[in-house]
């Protein structure tokens, strides 16, 4: 059975932690409605939550794997260990060739 994910994998995602951190948006913009002066600023930082919402979904979504459920990685990752150790094995038969 060929594993689906090895095409999957192309490239490594990276992404801050920062990326997943909203408390700080959020109390910036209740402190904002608290003080209720400027509208404007509330707008921006709410538009400013918004992007930073859409750039997290658009991380997760890029993950891979992502499609499978938790057993199905498992037996992925089950069926992905036994052709490494085929190949280590594989790889041991050769160096005891030469």
């Amino acid at each position: 059975m060929e594993s689906p994910q090895k095409d999957a994998i192309t490239s490594t995602i990276s992404f801050k932690k920062s990326d997943f951190s909203f408390v700080e948006d959020f109390n910036q913009i209740i402190e904002l409605i608290l003080t209720g002066n400027n509208s404007d600023a509330v707008g921006k930082s709410v538009a400013q939550l918004e992007e930073k919402f859409e750039n997290a979904k658009q991380v997760l979504d890029s993950l891979p794997g992502l499609q499978y459920t938790k057993e199905e990685q498992e037996a992925l990752l089950a069926e992905e260990l036994k052709v490494l150790e085929h190949k280590k094995t594989q790889l041991q038969s050769y160096k005891q060739v030469n």
